[in-house]
C-alpha cells in the first residue's frame, strides 16, 4: 500500500475537521507541518482550530504565518480578522476583513464578520449595509438575519426586526435568542399571544433563560392569565443572581389605588390639610438674557395636601411604595411622576398592563410594625429627598397627636440625610428603616401626600422646613456673606474655567466654599448667613431654602437643561434668582446634566454687576 501523501493527509484532516473531530484533525495538520514546515493550508486550519478552542492569540499567530508564507485568500484574511476580534483588537480585525472583501467582494462571510466588527465599534448603521450585502450574496445566512433583526429591534423598528428574526428561525429553529428577540418585537407590535408563544419556545430550548421567562410573564399578564404569569415571573426571579442580603423575591399582583376613594371604602381617615392654589412668584432671570426664552414657565401652583390614616398596609423597600392589604398600590399623589415607577421595571413594579394592572416582585421577608408610624415617601436624589419627603413633615405638624410617632425611612440614607433627620428630632430611636430585602407590614400608618407637583413645591412646606431647622441651627457667626460653591474636587459638573473666574469673584468679595466636605448643620449655617450665592447646580443648592429672603442667587447650569427646580425653591422666599447658562463640554460625560461647563466671563460680570 502506497504511503499517504501530504495532500491526502491534508484532505483527510479537513474532513475530520468538518466532522468536528478536532483532536484528530489537529494531529494530522501538525503531521503535515512536520513534513512540510510552512504549509499554508495546515497553518491556516490549525489557526482555525486554535480559535475554536479559545486559544485566540495562537490562532492569530498561526494564520499570520500562513499569510506571511504567501496565502492571499478571502477566507484566510477573514479568519485572521475573526481571531483578532476575539482578542478585542478591532483595528487589525477590521483591516484583515477589509482585505478579504477587496480580494473577493462576493465572499459573504467577510461582509458578515466585518459587520460584527462594526457593531463592536458601536456603528450599527454601517454594519446593516454589510449584513444586507451578505444576505444578497447568501440568502440562507441565519446569523446575518439574526443580527439584522437585533439591530432593527434596538432601533425601534419591530416590524423589520420580526421579519429578519422569522427568517433566522426558519433557517435555524433551535436558536433560543432569536425566539426571545422575536418575542420582544411581537410584544412591541401588540402581538401579545405570539410573543408569549415565542418566549415559551425560547424557554423550551434554554430553560434557564431568565429574560425569556420575564418576557413570558409580562405577555401572560397582559393576556390576563395572571396565575401563569406569576409562575413565570417566579421562575425569572429564581434565575436572577441572589441578592447580597439573602432575600428572595416573589411575584405578586396589584392595581393602582386612589387614596381618597380607598379610604372612604375602607373607613379610614382622610384629611385635607391644604387646598390647591395659584402662586405668584418673582420673575425668573437668565444670562445671557435671550436664554430665558428656552425656559418653559407654566403658571405655578401648589397642589392639595392631605393626610391619610391607613390600617394593615405594607411599605415596599427602596422606593417605600404603599401597598394595601387588598392589593392597591398608591402612586398618584404620593410619588413624583408615577409613570416613571411603572416604566422603570427594576424596582417593585416589573410590568404595568394596558388596563393598569401591576405585576410586582416583592421580598418574601416580612417585618411587623405594630406601633402607629409616619410615612413621608422616599426620594432618589438628595434634592428630591429634601423637598419630596422631608418637606412633608409640614403635614405631620398640622396633627399634634402625630408629632411623637416614629418615621419610616429608607435603609440607605446618606450621612447628610441622617443628620437632617436628627436635627429635626428623628434620631435612630425614632426611625424605622426598611431594609432592601424586606417588606414592612404596618398595623397603622399615617401617610402624607406630596407637597410638590412637577417642580412646584408648596411654599408652606418650604417655610416649615426653614423655620424648624433655623430654630436648631444658628447662622455661621463668621461665615462669608458672599459664597461661591466650588465643585473643583468633584468628578462631574465642574466649572471648567473656574481658575480664570476666581480672581473676578474674589474682587467682588466672594469666598470659594467646598460644601461637599461640610456637615449638614454647617451647610445650613453657611446658607443662613449668605446674601449672595453662586455655584454650579449641585446637592448643596438644596440648602437655598435657608438663605435670607433678600438673597441674590445665581445657579450655573449647562445650556440645554433649562430645569427650574432651584427657582421653585428660591422664588417663594423672594430671592433674586438668575440662571447663568454655560457651555457644556460633552466630552466630560455621557449625560448633559453631569457635564463640566464653561461660563462666559461677560455673563459672570453681568451677574456680579448687580451684587
Amino acid at each position: 500500500m502506497d504511503p499517504e501523501s501530504t495532500e491526502q493527509k491534508q484532505e483527510r484532516a479537513l474532513r475530520l475537521h468538518n466532522e468536528g473531530k478536532l483532536d484528530a484533525a489537529e494531529a494530522l495538520y501538525r503531521e503535515v507541518l512536520r513534513e512540510h514546515p510552512g504549509h499554508q493550508a495546515a497553518l491556516h486550519l490549525l489557526g482555525v482550530i486554535a480559535h475554536q478552542r479559545g486559544r485566540f492569540r495562537e490562532a492569530v499567530t498561526l494564520i499570520q504565518m500562513a499569510i506571511a508564507g504567501g496565502a492571499r485568500t478571502a477566507p484566510i484574511h477573514t479568519n485572521c480578522g475573526v481571531a483578532f476580534r476575539a482578542l478585542g483588537e478591532l483595528e487589525p480585525a477590521a483591516r484583515h476583513i477589509s482585505w478579504a472583501i477587496a480580494l473577493d467582494p462576493e465572499y459573504a462571510p467577510a461582509h458578515f464578520n466585518y459587520a460584527m466588527v462594526l457593531l463592536d465599534q458601536g456603528l450599527p448603521q454601517p454594519a446593516v449595509a454589510h449584513l444586507e450585502i451578505a444576505l444578497q450574496l447568501r440568502s440562507d445566512f441565519p446569523k446575518a438575519h439574526f443580527h439584522l433583526g437585533q439591530i432593527r429591534l434596538e432601533a425601534d423598528e419591530p416590524a423589520l426586526a420580526a421579519g429578519h428574526l422569522r427568517m433566522a428561525l426558519q433557517l435555524e429553529p433551535a436558536h433560543a435568542e432569536a425566539h426571545f428577540l422575536l418575542a420582544r418585537a411581537q410584544l412591541a407590535l401588540g402581538e401579545v399571544e405570539a410573543a408569549l408563544h415565542s418566549a415559551d419556545a425560547a424557554l423550551q430550548l434554554k430553560p434557564d433563560y431568565r429574560d425569556a421567562a420575564y418576557l413570558a410573564a409580562k405577555a401572560g399578564f397582559e393576556l390576563c392569565r395572571e396565575r401563569a404569569a406569576l409562575v413565570r415571573l417566579d421562575r425569572a426571579l429564581g434565575l436572577a443572581p441572589a441578592p447580597e442580603d439573602g432575600s428572595v423575591l416573589r411575584a405578586a399582583r396589584a392595581r393602582p389605588g386612589l387614596m381618597e376613594a380607598w379610604c372612604a371604602a375602607n373607613n379610614c381617615r382622610y384629611t385635607r390639610l391644604a387646598r390647591p392654589q395659584w402662586l405668584n412668584l418673582p420673575q425668573l432671570k437668565a444670562l445671557p438674557a435671550d436664554e430665558l426664552q428656552h425656559f418653559i414657565l407654566p403658571k405655578p401652583f401648589a397642589l392639595e395636601i392631605s393626610l391619610a390614616r391607613l390600617r394593615e398596609v405594607r411599605v415596599l423597600p427602596q422606593d417605600l411604595l404603599l401597598l394595601s392589604s387588598d392589593g392597591r398600590l398608591f402612586l398618584e399623589g404620593y410619588v413624583r411622576f408615577p409613570e416613571q415607577y411603572v416604566l422603570r421595571e427594576d424596582g417593585a413594579i416589573r410590568h404595568c398592563a394596558d388596563d393598569g394592572r401591576l405585576l410586582l416582585a416583592l421580598p418574601d421577608r416580612r417585618l411587623a410594625q405594630d406601633r402607629p408610624c409616619i410615612w413621608l415617601g422616599a426620594g432618589s436624589s438628595h434634592f428630591e429627598w429634601v423637598f419630596e419627603s422631608l418637606a412633608r413633615l409640614w403635614a405631620i405638624e398640622q396633627q399634634p397627636e402625630l408629632r411623637e410617632l416614629p418615621l419610616i425611612v429608607q435603609a440607605e440614607l446618606n450621612p447628610l440625610q441622617r443628620e437632617l433627620l436628627e436635627l429635626l428630632g428623628y434620631g435612630a430611636g425614632r426611625r424605622i428603616e426598611v431594609p432592601r430585602g424586606a417588606v414592612l407590614e404596618c398595623r397603622e400608618l399615617n401617610a402624607a401626600s406630596m407637597v410638590s407637583v412637577g417642580q412646584f413645591i408648596s411654599p408652606m412646606a418650604i417655610q416649615h422646613l426653614r423655620r424648624e431647622l433655623a430654630a436648631r441651627v444658628a447662622p455661621a457667626a463668621d461665615g462669608p456673606r458672599r459664597i461661591y460653591l466650588t465643585r473643583a474636587g468633584a468628578a462631574t459638573r465642574r466649572l471648567a474655567n473656574e481658575a480664570e473666574l476666581l480672581p473676578l469673584l474674589e474682587q467682588h468679595g466672594f469666598v470659594a466654599v467646598d460644601a461637599q466636605a461640610m456637615s449638614a448643620a454647617a451647610q445650613l449655617a453657611l446658607f443662613q448667613r449668605a446674601e449672595f450665592i453662586l455655584g454650579v447646580d449641585s446637592a448643596a443648592m438644596a440648602n437655598l431654602f435657608m438663605a435670607p429672603a433678600h438673597a441674590k442667587v445665581g445657579i450655573i447650569m449647562a445650556r440645554g437643561l433649562y430645569q427650574l427646580r432651584h427657582y421653585y425653591v428660591s422664588a417663594p422666599l423672594g430671592h433674586d434668582f438668575t440662571y447663568l447658562m454655560a457651555q457644556p463640554d460633552y466630552a466630560t460625560h455621557a449625560r448633559l446634566a453631569e457635564c463640566d461647563v464653561t461660563l462666559a466671563r461677560a455673563d459672570l460680570q453681568a451677574f456680579l454687576g448687580a451684587c
